[in-house]
């Protein structure tokens, strides 16, 4: 098989959402999924995700607005996450621990609605190992036939390191190389728009394999449904890249594009289903609130991944994920509606 085949690895992964509707406290209960299948749904192993099948009959599912507020997920979602790329690929893609051989990561911004990833393959390891427990965002898709461009099956799983955008700043210098001013806070606009400046992404000779997205803005918010709410994210992307990607990137032209999706909050409890993830990995292993999109769950809960092409021609991208899980969530007030307690 051709090399670029298996570097491809989702190079890009974008984040975003639609502003919070107004809404009331729903007047019914949300219905949401029992506990055996809230264990399978945050199971991000290809084993379990890609044996899974679209819901014969569909389901109103929802949750509690106030239980997964706006501001709690923006809350767990800022900050910096390490990524790391499971899958289908031949060994002499992958590093001694069994990952493939990327410097990868992601930093999130909800305040000001942006956010920023960064992939390069080389041995480069730019962010730090996360703490046991940390918050996990892991990308789940199967390889099917229907996805542009086509690609190993493969997990894609960011695990939170900081809770400080001001740490990603010698991240980015160790990664890139370059200096950006500590004369304020950091703003992630200015460091895509000094890569794009200083032509980053328009040297094929830097890496095998490279690439960044930006995506602004960046807003999430929860929408009324039959029985309560969903969150939904949307977003307007900035890809670029170079080097052995499927993308097919074109030197000095961005692809630009959307990613939309809405998800379910559910509640994990340990000790229900195995969540084995290969390497040892295991989201939801502690239980807690995570969010939820998968086809699994139904067409209304699902995320996907589009270039917008002005001339009409078949998109680069095209595809929707198998499966996105973010969790578990940051602790909110609100999580004593379930009869939690908070310490003070």
């Amino acid at each position: 098989m051709k090399i670029k085949n298996y570097i491809w690895l989702v190079l890009v992964i974008g984040f975003t959402g639609i502003q919070a509707a107004a809404q009331r406290v729903p007047s019914k209960p949300a219905q949401g999924l029992s506990a055996s299948e809230s264990a399978v749904a945050v199971d991000t192993s290809l084993e379990v995700t890609c044996s899974q099948q679209t819901p014969k009959i569909s389901r109103d599912l929802a949750h509690n607005a106030q239980v997964f507020s706006a501001e709690r997920i923006e809350t767990t979602l800022t900050g910096v996450w390490h990524g790391r790329v499971s899958g289908n690929y031949e060994k002499e893609f992958l590093a001694e621990d069994g990952f493939v051989n990327v410097d990868y990561y992601m930093i999130v911004d909800a305040k000001r609605g942006e956010a920023l990833v960064f992939e390069q393959f080389g041995s480069t390891r730019a962010a730090p190992a996360p703490k046991p427990g940390a918050p996990v965002w892991s990308y789940v898709t199967c390889g099917r036939e229907n996805y542009t461009p086509r690609h190993p099956a493969q997990v894609h799983e960011f695990r939170k390191v900081s809770d400080n955008l001001e740490d990603a700043r010698d991240i980015l210098k160790t990664s890139t190389g370059l200096t950006f001013a500590n004369n304020g806070e950091l703003v992630l606009s200015d460091v895509w728009q000094k890569l794009v400046d200083t032509k980053y992404f328009d040297d094929p000779k830097r890496s095998l394999a490279y690439a960044g997205g930006f995506f602004k803005p960046f807003k999430v918010g929860n929408v009324p449904v039959p029985g309560g709410s969903l969150l939904e994210m949307d977003m307007q992307a900035e890809y670029r890249g170079s080097g052995m990607t499927a993308a097919r990137f074109e030197r000095g032209v961005p692809i630009r594009g959307f990613e939309r999706g809405r998800f379910l909050g559910v509640t994990a409890s340990s000790g229900g289903v195995s969540l084995r993830r290969a390497h040892g990995s295991r989201q939801g292993e502690g239980g807690g609130d995570f969010l939820v999109s998968s086809f699994a769950i139904g067409s209304a809960v699902e995320t996907e991944k589009e270039e917008v092409n002005a001339l009409n021609s078949a998109p680069r991208i095209s595809m929707t994920y198998d499966k996105v899980v973010i969790g578990p969530l940051a602790p909110s007030a609100s999580v004593s509606l379930r009869g939690k307690s908070k310490k003070r």
